[in-house]
């Protein structure tokens, strides 16, 4: 979904950057479901307050992800 590419001087410095490029891109993805489940959320708090808090395993997935993304991230530093 993401596309990132990073400047050739950044290149130089990080030890693997096609992993820190994977864990960029699976930080916005995660980032992007967590957004998903807040907009879930809030179209739910005025529809129907009583299942408000039904899409927070979304919530708790894109933070999983954005997680794993920058584990990598600091594993290719």
């Amino acid at each position: 979904m993401w596309e990132v590419e990073l400047k050739p001087e950044i290149k130089k410095e990080l030890r693997d950057p096609e992993k820190y490029v994977k864990g960029m891109n699976m930080t916005y993805n995660g980032i992007t479901i967590t957004m998903v489940g807040v907009l879930m959320m809030m179209i739910l708090y005025f529809m129907r307050p009583e299942h408000v808090l039904h899409p927070l395993w979304i919530e708790i997935l894109g933070l999983l992800v954005a997680g794993w993304g920058e584990l990598l991230k600091f594993r290719a530093k």
